[in-house]
């Protein structure tokens, strides 16, 4: 049992777990930073990043599609795009939030950019102009990956999805040991059962470790563990009304295959639009990385299974739709999520778009796969006005 007492305790090392202990680190707190997972190591292969994922979620049912979350330091960054979006004009109309002053100030620290026309890829810029001559709007998107690290042939979908090789792609890793230089202390493969009360007051958490259960105390307890690790958390403690509707925004992908070089060559999400955002739809380019690919496209199209094993020719767009607050969340973190019509609907429409823009940049018609339903990010678990006030704290202080 630890005896030190810390002004905050940091629990999840994604970016938000990653930001505020690294501001908290800058103001002179004393901080500790809990992760359930290791320290990745040895990336770019599904092979080697299989033991950094929840496999409790990955498996699909008939209620619930698959979720892929990273458990390691840094969170899921190990496994996104590195596409930055910026904060949609609604969150200020509807609910009168303005981050744009954030984004912005993000956009300048970290020096985010769209990458380079040469790094784009052969089959990002062949579907870009594709979907352009058809009339739609799609151009670079701002990338969390620095062009300047970024090398040809390494900033491909297989090896960027699977943990950046050539650290061109930020992650809240690097915050966190930023974090670590200040002085605030990190703690790995820890993972935190419960929060401790008394009298009402949070004082500190119950994790368990490789050393066995320790109590870790502190001032104030930030919770930061992912969609579905906070609201897993806050059951475990008490807070009954956490994880009881989330939105994951459902993806599937669109393939053709065509006689030219594939996506697999190219950075994932390098290009795409944002004009059918008011629709809730967003389309970009992306193919599933190593195994999954062959996996999915099986899936897609059963009885042209030979396209499977034409990753190298094989054009993708990811048609990624915004979903609605249903489902739930249990304490052991395993989710709930049956897909609605409205969703469906828009994955539809999505696809339909995302296949005369792969026709158009030369995939056979016959070819065209759209893979089963997968969930991405999963969030609004733990609500503003539902399961916190508007200063982020619990009915626990």
């Amino acid at each position: 049992m630890t005896q030190k007492e810390y002004d905050a305790i940091v629990v999840g090392t994604g970016p938000a777990g990653a930001t505020v202990a690294l501001r908290l680190a800058q103001a002179g707190k004393k901080v500790a930073i809990l992760e359930r997972g290791p320290r990745a190591t040895r990336l770019g292969n599904s092979l080697r990043l299989l033991p950094l994922v929840d496999t409790k979620s990955f498996i699909p049912t008939p209620t619930n599609p698959s979720v892929i979350r990273g458990i390691a330091l840094g969170g899921s960054t190990l496994l996104y795009c590195g596409t930055a979006t910026p904060p949609p004009a609604w969150l200020k109309d509807k609910y009168g939030i303005d981050l744009q002053g954030y984004a912005d100030e993000t956009i300048e620290e970290m020096g985010l950019k769209p990458f380079p026309d040469h790094l784009l890829g052969d089959g990002a810029k062949r579907i870009m102009e594709s979907a352009n001559e058809l009339g739609y709007h799609w151009e670079p998107f701002l990338k969390f990956i620095r062009p300047d690290k970024a090398k040809e042939g390494f900033c491909t979908g297989s090896t960027c999805m699977m943990g950046c090789t050539c650290g061109a792609k930020w992650t809240a890793g690097e915050f966190v040991d930023q974090a670590v230089e200040l002085g605030a202390e990190l703690f790995l493969k820890t993972r935190v059962e419960k929060v401790l009360i008394e009298d009402g007051t949070a004082v500190g958490v119950l994790a368990r470790t490789k050393e066995g259960t320790k109590e870790f105390k502190g001032k104030i307890i930030i919770l930061s563990a992912g969609g579905i690790g906070t609201p897993g958390i806050l059951l475990r403690s008490g807070i009954n009304s956490a994880g009881k509707k989330f939105f994951t925004d459902p993806v599937v992908m669109v393939y053709g295959i065509s006689r030219f070089k594939g996506s697999k060559y190219d950075p994932p999400m390098s290009v795409g639009t944002y004009e059918h955002y008011e629709e809730r739809i967003v389309l970009s380019n992306l193919t599933d990385p190593g195994i999954l690919f062959p996996m999915m496209m099986a899936l897609a199209r059963p009885t042209r299974f030979w396209q499977a094993l034409m990753t190298h020719r094989a054009l993708g767009i990811m048609v990624k739709v915004g979903d609605e607050m249903n489902g739930e969340i249990f304490a052991n973190e395993s989710i709930r999520k049956p897909m609605q019509k409205t969703e469906k609907d828009r994955l539809k429409k999505g696809s339909e778009i995302a296949q005369k823009i792969l026709i158009k940049a030369g995939a056979d018609p016959n070819s065209i796969a759209i893979t089963p339903i997968r969930l991405t990010h999963p969030g609004g678990t733990a609500s503003i006005g539902e399961v916190v006030n508007e200063n982020l704290e619990t009915e626990i202080k």
